[in-house]
């Protein structure tokens, strides 16, 4: 497991290199913005992406920020989890499980029995990704349950 920022792009950019893409400063800029969208949420929407990208001062157009994503699901690099109306994207640089709240769009992530989930699917017969992003639950947050009481 990579736990540090440098550590998780730099992860992602050789899986990139060996699937012949190219470290691009917009690839690398994606890369170092989902790295960084850790903690409980740990994803970051499309349109949140971009924003941060220009703050950073990575100066990319938003119709560049869609092909780049695309690339990195396509490629396991990234993954997406859909979370109300919208989609959000995460590293999938290590398997973890997602929360999401269908009230508010509150997500969590936990790592927590990944790995035994992994096996019973893989044993049902599905092809799984190398870098698979787990699996999404959703549910109703103790504050969206305790609001509507």
């Amino acid at each position: 497991m990579t736990t540090s920022k440098t550590d998780r792009v730099n992860a992602a950019v050789r899986r990139l290199r060996r699937a012949g893409l190219r470290n691009t400063a917009a690839r690398r800029g994606v890369l170092d913005q989902l790295a960084h969208a850790v903690g409980g949420r740990g994803h970051l929407t499309v349109t949140e992406l971009h924003h941060a990208l220009l703050a950073h001062g990575v100066a990319v157009e938003l119709s560049t920020v869609h092909p780049v994503l695309r690339q990195l699901v396509e490629w396991g690099t990234a993954h997406t989890v859909p979370v109300g109306r919208t989609t959000t994207l995460g590293l999938a640089d290590d398997a973890h499980h997602h929360a999401v709240c269908g009230a508010c769009g509150d997500m969590r992530q936990s790592p927590e029995a990944v790995d035994a989930s992994l096996a019973t699917a893989r044993a049902v017969g599905p092809d799984l990704p190398a870098q698979p992003g787990g699996v999404v639950v959703y549910g109703r947050c103790a504050g969206c349950r305790t609001a509507t009481r």
